[in-house]
Formats: structure tokens, sequence, C-alpha cells
């Protein structure tokens, strides 16, 4: 009993640790998002998925909402493509394994699932890069990128009368 109870809160203390998330990593502000594959690169150095939406999420909310509708695309697409799977599989097997009637309702709910998940999966990625690709462009616009800021100064006049206009 003793032993049992020990391996019991070994598990449990196991699993308690390997739900922490790391301590997130400052990401350093006014530097181009560079995305590789699935992976994502500031100054050469990989952050994660976590890191990037958050960082997104404080510094440009029309790029971060592109970037969660990506990747919610993705989840969502992902579950149905795994349950149509699961189910065609579990039937497959089912028929094999028993005298009964294949394929039945599973194999062609299963069918139906990873039908839905084709064009939810399309255009996941189309969305993820739009959103880094539209923070990359915020900082062009803003004049962040690499430092570099454009100042103009001009003499203006209206009806009021005459005045500078300082742009940076």
């Amino acid at each position: 009993m003793k032993k049992t109870l020990v391996i019991c809160l070994f598990f449990i203390s196991l699993f308690g640790f390997s739900q922490k998330r790391p301590a997130m990593r400052e990401i350093p502000a006014g530097q181009e998002i560079e995305l590789r594959g699935n992976k994502y690169f500031i100054n050469g150095e990989q952050y994660g998925t976590f890191e990037i939406k958050k960082y997104l999420q404080d510094s440009n909310y029309q790029a971060y909402s592109s970037f969660k509708k990506g990747k919610s695309k993705g989840a969502l697409g992902g579950f149905f493509l795994g349950l149509g799977g699961a189910l065609i599989i579990a039937d497959v097997a089912r028929g094999i394994s028993s005298d009964v009637t294949y394929p039945s309702f599973f194999t062609y709910s299963g069918a139906a699932f990873v039908a839905i998940s084709i064009p939810i999966l399309s255009g996941r990625k189309a969305k993820v890069e739009n959103g880094i690709k539209l923070y990359n462009e915020g900082l062009k616009a803003t004049g962040n990128l690499d430092n570099s800021r454009d100042y103009s100064l001009n003499i203006v006049s209206n009806s009021n009368g005459v005045g500078l206009k300082l742009t940076f």
C-alpha cells in the first residue's frame, strides 16, 4: 500500500511539473520577425509561438488578430482531421475483427470530418504569414526598423495662419 501511494505521488508530482510553462524571454522591441518554416526568428534567435503571440498582442493588435486566426484554424482543422482518421481506423479495425458490416456510419462520419478539415486547414499558413507581414510592415511605416527615423519639418499655412509641422 505504501509503495503504491509513493508511486502515485511521484507520478502526480511529475505530471504537475511537466505542465509548467518556462519563463518568457524578453523580445527586443522594433525588430523584424522572420518566419522560416514554422519557426519564428528575431535577430537569429528562435522564439516560440506563445512568445510571439503575446508580443504581437502587446504591440500590434491587427497582426495579432490575423496570427491568432491562423493558429486557431490550424488547431480546429487538425482536430477534425485527427477525429476523422481515428473514426475511420477504428471502424476498419472493428470490421476486420468482428462480423459487422463494413463500412458503417463511423467510416462515413470519419470521411466527413476529414473532408471538413481540408478547407479549414487550407488558409492557416497564409493567415499566420499575413500577421507576421502586417507586424513587419508596421515597423517600416513607423520607422522603428533598424532604428532608422524619418523626420521632416514643413511650413504650413491655412486660414488660421502660418505654422510649422514636424513629422516623425
